[in-house]
């Protein structure tokens, strides 16, 4: 492996303290156009919030080359880019932080949504580098699992090209790549190769480490996006993006004991949670969202699937969705007063609770919005950020933060109590993933 040192700076602010015991949390943050972003960390052991900003600017021209040679390989226009993007645009998604997984050493890696190269956070040199993982430039996985019992970090790669393609065929195919590297001894190991798709956004293992699970968050339209705004050509968009929505995105179950393999399909995949009492239990949500440009378009309510992972394959356990239940950015599977609760961030201003034993509605949680979700006319177009969500060590309360502010909601009295603006924020910074935990040092 390879490492590239960032610039950083680091500043702290005021945070009131709460009386509940919540872990040590990250927040990403993307600052628009500069490449630059910054992650709020919030200590669980004194009242403060740290900014920890990285300055990513030129790192994008190790992923630029590859891409520009694909895009000439292919009958690709000069300034096409996925999802309908700018070129701008395109730099500021590939490399926008997503999600955090805690090292070794106070190292924690954070989950960027479309690059050839892993960013690294170093809280006791307080350093970020980047890491080359020696995969031939491919693209890697967002989000991935790291075996602290064997120091292993595995992740999953795909050719460029493929990316490329898809601009051409939303629905074209990936040669995927599954790998375990030691952080300790350098060493890489080729675990799987097949078809699959690109935009892997998790890679996970069951806690018995038989199971691996790796998710496509495709985020792909059926049809190319109008020209004109829905308000221009009502019956376009009702024609070519409603009726048709969003490519389904591809999900793999790998059994690592006999090589059995199963795909199994859902609208816009996104991640995987296990039970804390059933290990062999998951829940994976399918959030029914589209990219059009930086915008996200809602087609419809997403979807919680609960499945059991054995030696016949993933068994299909229940389901649950909402009329509201939309743009599930996070979903979390916690303890609170003898039951198991999915907690999961509904766009714009819920926090639905599920009862995970039912895979019922055990409760939500309002956040203010003026924002109304309508999707019978046409893809809704969401007008603000989304927001990420950790529960308490107790299961007692959640916290929510978001772009500029963090509130804690009390679940048993299903409001919130707590509420705290975060400075730093403009008008060029968004909210762009999900809330992390860490332990300090």
């Amino acid at each position: 492996m390879k490492f590239t040192k960032l610039p950083t700076t680091q500043s702290e602010q005021p945070l009131s303290s709460s009386k509940f015991p919540f872990a040590d949390i990250l927040a990403p943050c993307l600052h628009k156009g500069t490449l630059t972003q910054t992650h709020y960390v919030f200590p669980a052991s004194r009242p403060a919030a740290v900014s920890f900003q990285v300055k990513l600017t030129g790192a994008e021209e190790s992923f630029k080359a590859d891409f520009e040679g694909a895009r000439d390989k292919w009958p690709v226009a000069n300034d096409a880019f996925p999802y309908g993007m700018s070129g701008t645009q395109w730099w500021d998604y590939c490399l926008a932080p997503h999600s955090y997984l805690a090292l070794e050493d106070g190292k924690c890696q954070v989950g960027l949504n479309l690059f050839n190269r892993f960013l690294h956070l170093d809280f006791n040199e307080q350093s970020a580098v980047l890491v080359d993982p020696g995969v031939g430039n491919q693209l890697v996985s967002t989000t991935n699992w790291f075996d602290h019992e064997k120091g292993d970090l595995w992740f999953a790669s795909w050719p460029v090209e493929a990316t490329v393609r898809r601009i051409l065929n939303p629905r074209g195919g990936a040669s995927v790549t599954i790998w375990k590297f030691s952080v300790r001894s350098g060493d890489s190991k080729k675990v799987w190769q097949g078809d699959l798709g690109d935009a892997l956004h998790q890679l996970c293992l069951d806690p018995s480490r038989r199971f691996l699970v790796l998710t496509e968050l495709g985020l792909r339209l059926e049809e190319p996006i109008p020209a004109q705004s829905p308000d221009q050509a009502p019956r376009v968009w009702e024609q070519q993006v409603r009726a048709r929505g969003v490519v389904p995105s591809k999900i793999l179950v790998l059994d690592l004991k006999t090589g059995q393999e199963w795909r199994l399909s859902t609208l816009t995949a996104g991640h995987i949670e296990f039970d804390p009492e059933d290990p062999s239990v998951c829940y994976l949500s399918g959030h029914n969202i589209g990219l059009m440009g930086v915008e996200v378009g809602i087609f419809g309510p997403g979807i919680v699937h609960k499945y059991r992972l054995g030696e016949t394959g993933p068994e299909l356990l229940g389901e649950f969705t909402h009329e509201r239940f939309h743009r599930i950015t996070t979903h979390i599977v916690f303890r609170h007063r003898k039951k198991t609760l999915i907690g999961v961030s509904g766009y714009p201003g819920t926090v639905f609770l599920i009862n995970a034993a039912t895979m019922k509605l055990h409760g939500i949680i309002e956040m203010d919005s003026p924002e109304k979700v309508d999707t019978s006319l046409s893809p809704h177009v969401c007008e603000q950020d989304s927001y990420g969500i950790d529960a308490s060590k107790d299961g007692e309360a959640l916290l929510v933060a978001g772009t500029g502010f963090v509130r804690i909601a009390d679940i048993n009295e299903g409001r919130f109590i707590f509420t705290q603006t975060i400075e730093g924020y403009g008008s060029d910074c968004c909210f762009t993933g999900h809330l992390g935990r860490f332990v300090f040092p």
